[in-house]
């Protein structure tokens, strides 16, 4: 009985902090999750346009996030269970609660900033791509927290 009730009490603990998390840190966690279980049952290596930290200047956060987003689609997954978590995080970061999180500058700023086309980035290996989307997904939940 006693566990039972330590157990809920946690539950709804934990319910209750996760409540207080802004819409885009739920999203943000969500993403990052859904990617991490991506990234432990790739089926091989694909190469992939990937920003690096280097790439990204304050105003281009957000163009290299709609960059990963594309990409994500592209990594190789048998399992249909993890091609459906490529959909979900693709579907997430295209709603604007994130992108406007992100891209805080005016378009005039974005322009000086010339950021790059995600063609235009270097192909990495998969392992790398999902390294680099998970660092600018951190970066991105940092500054929101």
């Amino acid at each position: 009985m006693k566990a039972s009730v330590c157990f809920v009490f946690a539950l709804v603990c934990w319910i209750t902090a996760k409540a207080e998390e802004s819409p885009q840190i739920l999203m943000l966690s969500k993403v990052m999750n859904e990617l991490e279980k991506i990234n432990k049952g790739m089926d091989k290596s694909t190469l992939l346009n990937s920003p690096t930290i280097n790439d990204l200047k304050d105003c281009c956060v957000a163009s290299a996030l709609e960059c990963f987003r594309s990409q994500v689609l592209h990594l190789s997954v048998a399992d249909a269970k993890l091609k459906r978590l490529q959909k979900i995080i693709s579907n997430e970061l295209r709603k604007s609660v994130i992108v406007n999180s992100v891209s805080s500058c005016k378009p005039k700023e974005i322009q000086r900033a010339q950021c790059k086309s995600c063609d235009s980035y270097k192909k990495t290996d998969s392992r790398i791509f999902v390294q680099n989307f998970q660092t600018l997904l951190q970066m991105i939940y940092a500054s929101q927290a």
